[in-house]
């Protein structure tokens, strides 16, 4: 195991990060707010450890393998948030050590969950660090390091390969892996600018700089205690757009930057993806009509809903709990399977989703013809045995992770729907869950164990289990 080279590129990452921090401080420097000193003391803590950690090790043997590129994007994320929650415990606005850690893992795995009662009484610079979290995050902070790391001598294939669990290039969009991950920049990038340009007309550039960087991100962290309710309906018009452009794969905008609109009329998980959505919103758009709601506000609540839980955005205009359980049971549904692979969204990804749906005729099918070889297939192409394996054994880990999780949080003090709700609230970075964990309530109420128990569901469900889970696996740290 190279441990030196490990410490060298958290060193490098940490320099990374304390760059980062340098924006929230301009942001205090400009309204002359009290948070600055706070930043300005994270920052230089954040530059001086990732300096000490990258300069003795800087003469390490640059060699990278599986097993270390797994421990770095483990490690990476605890890290990151680690030392992202320096301002707000050095700020005293989270004055505890476990919820300020919770908040920080939450804006970096773009979860959106939050302990905050009044959001509003932060200060701009602490209110853009929220936000930008959520930006560095919903990038990758891996993907971000990829396309800077080189400049310290650091190669970043396997560690690409280790945060991306889902193969998402099966269309053979294969350049350089540093290539790759800044064409996702620049894509991430034109959308995040564009959603502050559609902001404007009703947000001050503050709101809509921060509300942007959170929306393209699908993290979910307002700087309102009312969420997207606090501003009018465009807005929130603009946000369901923006939300559903996060959750759609980014091979899909590079085949738009290529003008390769069969492949995009092709893809077998966008279809689904947009036949998810059109289903989802017909249904609960019925509901809310039967219920006696307006048309436009059954049209735009239920949109925005959809929207916000395919996404994992968690943004909020109106507490679906206080709909028919019918429909918010569509919600919850809608929370585990998540948006397209590729994307900024969480859950299980609608092309794990499809794979497993399309397994169950295959299976009828052979148990007729037994001796006939039945595949399934994807695009067009048949999805290889190791490819399903693989799909299947993902969604029973993430099955059984969500089980542990409402039962170790029902052992520590909640009751079951809260804790069902919260634990895939985490797990598949959504920040939205049921009844004590839904809209019109957050996270505060919980004991240390179960907040503690809710970051390691938000760590995993951002690295998609096996890249975290893998480290508790035995045969991984057997020398090979």
């Amino acid at each position: 195991m190279n441990i030196r080279f490990i410490l060298n590129i958290l060193g490098a990452l940490l320099l990374i990060e304390s760059g980062l921090l340098a924006l929230p401080a301009i942001v205090a420097l400009l309204y002359s707010e009290h948070d600055l000193i706070p930043i300005l003391y994270s920052s230089v803590i954040t530059f001086v450890t990732g300096g000490l950690f990258w300069l003795f090790n800087k003469k390490c043997k640059k060699e990278i393998g599986k097993r270390e590129g797994f421990i770095i994007v483990g490690a990476v994320w605890v890290v990151f948030a680690f030392f992202g929650a320096l301002p707000f415990i050095l700020s005293g606005y989270i004055p505890s050590v476990t919820d300020a850690f919770f908040e920080a893992m939450s804006g970096f795995t773009t979860t959106g969950a939050t302990i905050l009662n009044d959001i509003e009484a932060l200060p701009h610079g602490l209110l853009f660090w929220r936000a930008f979290m959520h930006f560095t995050g919903g990038i990758g902070i891996l993907v971000l390091g990829i396309a800077i790391l080189p400049i310290f001598g650091v190669g970043s294939v396997n560690l690409y390969r280790a945060e991306n669990s889902v193969s998402f290039l099966s269309e053979k969009i294969k350049p350089r892996v540093k290539d790759y991950a800044t064409l996702i920049f620049r894509i991430y990038l034109i959308i995040t600018v564009l959603c502050i340009l559609f902001y404007l007309p009703d947000m001050d550039f503050f709101d809509a700089v921060c509300h942007a960087l959170s929306t393209t991100a699908t993290g979910g962290f307002s700087t309102k205690n009312a969420s997207l309710a606090a501003y009018s309906i465009y807005s929130q018009y603009v946000t369901i757009v923006f939300m559903l452009l996060g959750s759609t794969s980014f091979v899909l905008f590079f085949h738009v930057w290529k003008r390769e609109w069969v492949k995009i009329a092709q893809n077998d998980e966008f279809r689904f993806y947009l036949l998810m959505i059109v289903a989802a919103f017909v249904f609960i758009c019925a509901g809310l009509l039967i219920d006696n709601y307006g048309v436009e506000q059954a049209v735009r609540e239920s949109l925005f809903n959809v929207a916000s839980v395919v996404s994992n955005t968690g943004y909020t205009i109106h507490d679906y709990m206080l709909w028919t359980p019918p429909l918010w049971f569509i919600i919850f549904l809608l929370t585990f399977i998540g948006g397209c692979s590729g994307s900024t969204a969480g859950g299980l990804k609608i092309v794990r989703f499809l794979l497993l749906f399309r397994i169950i005729p295959v299976q009828f099918k052979k148990i007729i013809h037994q001796n006939a070889i039945i595949q399934v297939k994807l695009n067009g192409q048949n999805v290889s045995t190791e490819r399903m394996s693989r799909t299947l054994a993902f969604f029973m880990i993430f099955l059984c992770s969500y089980v542990l999780g409402v039962f170790m949080l029902m052992i520590f003090g909640m009751d079951f729907t809260s804790a069902a709700g919260a634990s895939i609230a985490c797990l598949a970075n959504s920040g939205l869950g049921l009844d004590g964990i839904g809209q019109a309530s957050n996270f505060a109420g919980l004991s240390d164990i179960a907040k503690w128990i809710c970051t390691f569901l938000m760590l995993i469900g951002r690295l998609e289990l096996y890249s975290v889970l893998i480290l508790f696996s035995p045969s991984f740290w057997k020398k090979q």
